[in-house]
């Protein structure tokens, strides 16, 4: 078969977060030998084993994307793999900017891809009906209209077409059709949202779908669904798309959903030069119907995989691996760096105190040599966020809070963008957007969409406005636009993952909020479990693990007991405290510390 006539995306060249993992090869490269300098033994056997399909096991901080890039490079490099038939999926823009980023530098001939499920889904839609001449669907950047206009009928509006929008992508991620939805519902245990019954849901759902449809969009779940329907409908398409990428890598394969998995498996047919890299114990989106079983199902699912387990942490100490691994049950990761300071696990009288001592804590950690954006304070919920950034920027602690008032200019751009003329240059209308602004500076937003339009430039010189915006929500860009500067990084356990910073905090560590109070059944406790133990490796060198006695939000106040995990993280912090640390005189010193009356003390034990 000939070659497609669209060429390969250019990679978007960006930063990635720092690995503790062997540091990348230069650009000139002599031979994949190289790439192997620097490597632990299951790191070495992980890049250059001739195994495929393969399934590397990667523990937090284990150097796995230090792995997955090398193992590209080093099959390119050896002449086993070509760079333009090669394919690695991510999950986040994010994700596929930094595996771009570092393939670029490893000196291969050629390009090799990297995007997104949802981005590399659209663009081989897009490919496919521009080669057939078929009118494009268009993506619709915010659904939730749709289905308010749906419950419209039913005297209802966007309250609870948010509501019903998260049980539709339950479905649609588990690829149940409406009329399976009330079913599989019930036998799951989903509750009623916005007062609707199951099978109203399943209505809304069905004539949702009916409405995309006489519109002539797709929403982002559609784009995996109708991508991989199209490999098993159309041999021709599906032959193209195989011809082109031969070999497939896949990052965090334990966040792969059952939709998500058939469209793997239709990029692969029959082909077996597969590669996935995983960790069960960073399975943290059941919301989004992950299954991180199928890491455990992979010898029955693709007969003959070969599995190599990378179980060595470079990012934490070993005090910082103890007191994660504590939460969770079994054997973890084995830390190969030096002793570092014990974490400070500690209960406060209230929310105040609290804020307090954590603004020491973070003064203390904000030492000479390190800014402020290696530093980042973690919550479960965003909620739970926004006190302390209040708390802490009225300390004179500089704060960016991840989703935050950013991330709302942007959604704005975004929708001032889109109102221009779809066929309109993207250049063009950025200046527009910038001249209309009428203040005589320069919105922030606009600057984070000119940083992405260079991104999108690599890939698409010369993109409309229609192109960019399309481009932007699959790519789900506002999930990770939080700003620029120094400053401490506010996130929640969930946007922490994949990032890393020299100190973190962990706060509201109170029953109810971590594990969350709806998390009753096993499964959803143990990925509460999980969810807790990313949040702490996170950090490489120092920890912080707090909880308040008593909460406040507005007028009103409440009590709270001390998370069931705290009793778990004291003890892993106690077992791994550093040899010859005196306890009973970090103990008076953290003390001192929290409470603002002594210097800073640094190696300070758990204070439980």
């Amino acid at each position: 078969m000939s070659a497609p006539a669209h060429a390969a995306p250019t990679p978007a060249q960006g930063t990635g977060a720092t690995e503790r993992a062997p540091v990348e090869a230069g650009r000139h490269q002599r031979g994949p030998g190289a790439l192997l300098d620097g490597l632990s033994e299951s790191q070495r056997h992980a890049v250059s084993t001739p195994d495929s399909p393969l399934c590397v096991l990667a523990a937090a901080g284990s150097g796995k994307t230090t792995v997955l890039t090398r193992r590209v490079a080093y099959r390119v490099l050896e002449g086993s793999a070509r760079a333009e038939h090669a394919l690695v999926v991510t999950f986040t823009r994010k994700a596929a900017a930094q595996l771009r980023a570092r393939l670029a530098r490893l000196g291969m001939p050629g390009r090799v891809r990297a995007g997104t499920f949802h981005a590399v889904a659209y663009e081989q839609l897009r490919r496919h009906w521009a080669d057939r001449g078929l009118r494009p669907l268009a993506l619709v950047e915010e659904p939730t209209p749709l289905v308010a206009a749906v419950l419209g009928d039913h005297g209802r509006g966007t309250p609870a077409a948010h509501a019903a929008l998260g049980e539709i992508h339950w479905a649609q991620v588990r690829m149940l059709a409406p009329d399976d939805y009330a079913r599989a519902a019930r036998r799951a245990g989903r509750k009623p949202v916005a007062g609707l019954p199951a099978h109203d849901v399943a209505e809304v759902y069905r004539r949702y779908q009916h409405l995309k449809d006489r519109r002539g969009v797709l929403d982002l779940d559609d784009l995996v669904t109708r991508c991989a329907a199209l490999l098993e409908e159309d041999a021709t398409a599906a032959a193209a798309v195989r011809w082109r990428t031969r070999h497939l890598f896949v990052d965090e394969f334990q966040d792969v959903n059952p939709a998500q998995w058939r469209l793997l498996s239709a990029w692969l047919g029959e082909g077996r030069d597969l590669c996935v890299v995983g960790d069960p114990r960073q399975a943290i989106y059941a919301w989004n119907g992950a299954d991180p079983s199928l890491l455990d199902t992979l010898p029955a699912l693709v007969p003959g995989i070969s599995v190599v387990r990378l179980d060595d942490n470079h990012r934490c100490t070993p005090q910082v691996l103890s007191t994660a691994a504590a939460v969770l049950a079994g054997p973890g990761a084995r830390a190969t760096r030096p002793d570092g300071p014990a974490p400070v696990i500690a209960g406060f009288d209230d929310d105040g105190a609290e804020a307090r001592a954590l603004a020491r804590w973070l003064r203390c950690a904000h030492r000479p040599g390190r800014s402020w954006s290696q530093l980042a304070v973690l919550a479960r919920t965003h909620a739970r966020l926004e006190p302390v950034a209040a708390a802490l920027a009225g300390a004179g602690i500089p704060v960016r809070v991840a989703g935050g008032r950013r991330d709302a200019e942007l959604r704005a751009a975004l929708r001032a963008l889109r109102r221009m003329p779809a066929q309109r240059r993207l250049r063009s209308a950025l200046a527009e957007l910038v001249a209309g602004d009428g203040c005589g500076e320069r919105p922030p937003a606009v600057d984070a969409l000119e940083r992405l339009a260079d991104e999108h430039a690599l890939e698409a010189p010369g993109a409309s406005v229609g192109e960019f915006v399309e481009w932007a929500v699959a790519e789900g860009v506002l999930d990770h636009e939080a700003g620029a500067g120094d400053a401490v990084e506010l996130c929640t356990f969930h946007r922490a993952k994949g990032l890393e910073w020299p100190a973190v905090a962990v706060v509201g560590l109170e029953a109810g909020m971590v594990p969350i109070v709806h998390a009753s059944a096993p499964e959803a406790l143990a990925e509460e479990h999980r969810l807790l133990y990313v949040a702490l490796t996170r950090a490489e060198d120092e920890l912080w693990c707090s909880w308040s006695g008593v909460r406040s939000s507005g007028d009103k106040t409440w009590r709270c007991e001390p998370s069931p995990l705290v009793d778990r993280l004291s003890r892993g912090a106690r077992e791994a405290a550093p040899r010859g640390q005196d306890l009973p005189g970090r103990l008076a010193a953290l003390r001192a510390t929290l409470s603002g009356g002594a210097p800073c003390a640094p190696g300070l034990p758990a204070a439980g």
